[in-house]
């Protein structure tokens, strides 16, 4: 691991938790047996899963005035091979067709897997890459560049803490005046935080800091005597307007609630919003049967034309029989629809992202106050681009390196979010 460094003047961010022995976290999990290959079209290949975030790490701008949003997609490495992080570039107009454009090792000589996000959080107006150590190390955090340039570096917890982090990217803390949108604003009010749970053992914390690692919030998940572990997730759930917005201008219920899942043990889910200095829990539910779940992975938003991030919750299920589950549930916590993405014998758990991963025109409309949806793309009073239906990539954290995700696309066919259509 390289000595992290940080800009002048910065704090670490740091927490008291407590040690843990060396362990996969519930991103990656290890196939039962100890059995770390996998046969992909008659060859073995190793296998120990890969963790996947989007953003449009390369701006794509069509010859004329339309905007057209097409996002690439990023992976991080589960344990047991060098720890990388690549960029992939869908080409044509066909999802499935990648190639990866940029690749790079953020600690060196680390084997124990790589957490990623993405999104701006610098405040410059492009997007960066986020990458945390997974497990079996330090709760190692570093930002970078599109290109692989390392930006900032932090530990969120003690660095005696090797339970691993899971990470997410959202908009918080209201850098983006009025909308969620995580690749770019007309505004140039662009800034989002870095939200971290810790993945196994330890207290279940959750810290949000800045590109530096300056905590910004900081509060306890579930009980203290938990400690099972954290996943993360962020977006806007809430689809009211605030009350001030006609005179002020900012809707601060667009803000992303930051969501948070239980890894290991059950299937707790719960948002809460921090904008306002106050950690405030909008929801609390079990996705799954809370008797026999075995924790679960998260995703949020809006894959189904309407305005509002849905909650996307992964199944981890005991072993390779059982076919893991995605449920899907609106921003009250109202179950929309259920799907299996994989078959069983397949994988124990799945990783989740949304983004505009399929190439989509977007024209330069206007914001319907009547929240009817007719335009996928509208900018809101204020500037900002009000995107309402992204797509949904899947990865298992127990499959192979070089896996290809798969994709769930969002067409908004009477509100259905991306899953209720097949890939």
């Amino acid at each position: 691991m390289s000595t992290p460094s940080r800009p002048p003047g910065s704090r670490p961010a740091r927490l008291s938790v407590e040690n843990l022995e060396d362990r996969t976290t519930p991103t990656f999990l290890a196939r039962p047996g100890g059995v770390e290959q996998l046969a992909v079209n008659g060859v073995s290949v190793p296998t120990g899963g890969l963790s996947i975030a989007v953003g449009d790490l390369i701006p794509d701008f069509s010859p004329s005035t339309v905007f057209t949003a097409q996002n690439e997609y990023v992976t991080g490495t589960g344990p047991g091979t060098l720890g990388t992080v690549r960029v992939w570039r869908l080409d044509g107009t066909v999802v499935g067709n990648a190639e990866p454009v940029v690749s790079f090792v953020p600690f060196a000589g680390f084997t124990g897997g790589i957490n990623v996000a993405v999104g701006d959080v610098t405040g410059d107006g492009e997007l960066e890459i986020i990458a945390a150590v997974a497990g079996n190390g330090p709760p190692h955090v570093k930002v970078f560049s599109a290109n692989g340039t390392e930006l900032g570096s932090f530990y969120a917890f003690d660095p005696g803490f090797r339970g691993g982090v899971n990470i997410a990217v959202g908009n918080v803390l209201g850098g983006i005046a009025a909308g969620g949108y995580p690749g770019g604003t007309v505004s140039q009010n662009f800034k989002q935080e870095i939200i971290v749970g810790a993945a196994s053992g330890g207290s279940p914390h959750v810290v949000v800091t800045d590109a530096a690692g300056t905590i910004l919030r900081s509060f306890l998940a579930f009980d203290l005597g938990y400690r099972g572990g954290v996943t993360v997730a962020a977006g806007s759930i809430d689809t009211t307007q605030s009350a001030n917005f006609a005179t002020t201008g900012v809707d601060t219920n667009a803000y992303d609630e930051i969501i948070v899942g239980s890894a290991t043990s059950s299937a707790h889910v719960k948002a809460f919003n921090v904008s306002t200095g106050a950690i405030v829990q909008r929801l609390s539910f079990f996705a799954f049967d809370p008797a026999t779940s075995q924790g679960v992975t998260l995703a949020a938003g809006s894959t189904d034309g309407v305005r509002g991030a849905e909650i996307y919750v992964g199944q981890i299920t005991p072993n390779l029989g059982t076919a893991p589950q995605v449920k899907v549930f609106d921003g009250r916590g109202l179950p929309e629809l259920t799907f299996t993405p994989y078959p069983a014998g397949y994988t124990r758990v799945v990783n989740m992202v949304t983004g505009y991963l399929t190439p989509q025109s977007r024209g330069l409309a206007y914001y319907d106050s009547e929240d009817d949806d007719t335009a996928t793309f509208a900018f809101l009073p204020n500037g900002n681009p009000d995107f309402v239906l992204q797509d949904l990539a899947l990865v298992t954290g127990d499959g192979a390196f070089f896996q290809e995700p798969r994709f769930y696309i969002g067409l908004g066919f009477n509100g259905t979010p991306a899953g209720g259509f097949g890939p």
